[in-house]
């Protein structure tokens, strides 16, 4: 149960990471005359990290609550 904490631990570190490093100044789904091919390439990158690490937060949070009861 130790390593499930941890890997939440850095699962949480890693979503708080992700959403800082996103450009603030993004359109999202309307800005998409960006200039630069590789900013975009970027950003979407960084758009399936964040969702990764927010699914696997999720998922962890559930599994932690559901079988701390049983430690």
């Amino acid at each position: 149960m130790k390593i499930i904490q941890n890997l939440w631990f850095f699962c949480s570190i890693g979503l708080i990471l992700s959403i800082m490093v996103h450009n603030p100044k993004s359109q999202g789904m309307i800005g998409q005359n960006q200039v630069f091919n590789g900013t975009r390439s970027a950003e979407e990158t960084l758009d399936k990290i964040t969702w990764v690490l927010i699914g696997s937060f999720f998922t962890l949070t559930v599994y932690i609550s559901t079988f701390s009861k049983f430690d």
